[in-house]
């Protein structure tokens, strides 16, 4: 569709409605605070369009609501706690908005919540540890904002969690060892932050994570041979810490890897030539690192490679293909 215009007020008289589907428009104006009238309203997606102002606080009135959807829009404002009241809503996407404010405590309200997305705004602010008793969520997402603080400890009781996004944020602390405990964990992505300290050992318990994004913080000391554990793995990006010691030889049992970035941190040592078993890996960057030795010949093994960087290093001999 292509409807354009405001959404008119009179919507809000349509007592019976029980899902609202105008996403994907060029919509522009306020959200009508008449939608809160619709009291046996389910669903109510509105994203993907132009829409300006704040999210109205009276729509915490439809209690019946289950799935509100308001990303890819241009709300502003903060977060209204009223919405706390939601009880049934299962998916809350507030995202790809200008929202300011903090994150309201009182979301930990929301016991019936599967998917919270907060991303790409301008949030302020710590992760309220309420949210820890949403104990049902999935995927908890809060990129690109400007939250702060340490990672709460208590978001280790998520353990239904299976997507948890913090990167591009300015979270200081060390990463949790708690986090262990997340055994569901798919993705977990806290890239271009200030975290220092270690890589916790306890990250390779997770038996089903993919996804492993710590790119850009200042973390230090070795890469955890545990990682190697992560059999699932297919991405794993450390690139732009201050990590030191050798390239682990374990992280050749992650043999599904595609992705493996551990450029620009203080690696020493020779290039493992059991990184040649990684037959699926089509992108490994090791540049801006220490690492001597010559190129492995097993590297020549990688057929589904299409990125290769081992710039700015101290290898020597010759290129062995």
């Amino acid at each position: 569709m292509n409807l354009h215009g405001i959404i008119s007020p009179i919507l809000g008289n349509l007592s019976s409605l029980r899902s609202l589907d105008l996403s994907k428009n060029a919509l522009a104006g306020n959200i009508p605070s008449q939608l809160g009238r619709l009291p046996h309203l389910q669903v109510l997606w509105l994203y993907s369009n132009q829409l300006q102002g704040t999210i109205p606080p009276s729509l915490s009135a439809c209690r019946n609501l289950y799935d509100l959807r308001l990303s890819f829009n241009q709300l502003h404002g903060s977060i209204p706690p009223e919405l706390s009241l939601l009880t049934n809503l299962k998916i809350l996407y507030l995202g790809i908005n200008n929202l300011t404010g903090s994150i309201p405590s009182s979301l930990g309200n929301l016991s019936a919540l599967v998917e919270l997305d907060l991303g790409i705004n301008n949030l302020r602010g710590t992760i309220p540890p309420t949210l820890s008793t949403c104990r049902g969520l999935h995927d908890l997402r809060l990129t690109f904002n400007q939250l702060h603080g340490s990672i709460p400890h208590e978001l280790s009781l998520l353990t239904s969690l299976e997507i948890l996004y913090l990167g591009a944020n300015n979270f200081t602390g060390t990463i949790p060892r708690s986090l262990a405990n997340l055994s569901s964990l798919v993705e977990l992505e806290l890239a271009k932050n200030d975290l220092s300290g270690i890589i916790p050992h306890e990250l390779g318990m997770l038996p089903h994570l993919q996804f492993l994004n710590l790119w850009g913080n200042k973390l230090s000391g070795t890469i955890p041979s545990s990682l190697g554990n992560l059999s699932a793995l297919t991405v794993l990006d450390l690139t732009r810490n201050h990590l030191q010691g050798t390239i682990p030889p374990t992280l050749s049992a992650c043999r599904g890897l595609k992705i493996l970035h551990l450029g620009a941190n203080n690696l020493s040592g020779t290039i493992p030539p059991e990184l040649g078993m990684l037959t699926h890996l089509e992108a490994l960057y090791l540049n801006k690192n220490k690492l001597s030795g010559t190129i492995p010949n097993s590297l020549g093994n990688l057929s589904a490679l299409k990125n290769l960087s081992l710039s700015e290093n101290n290898l020597q001999g010759s290129i062995p293909w």
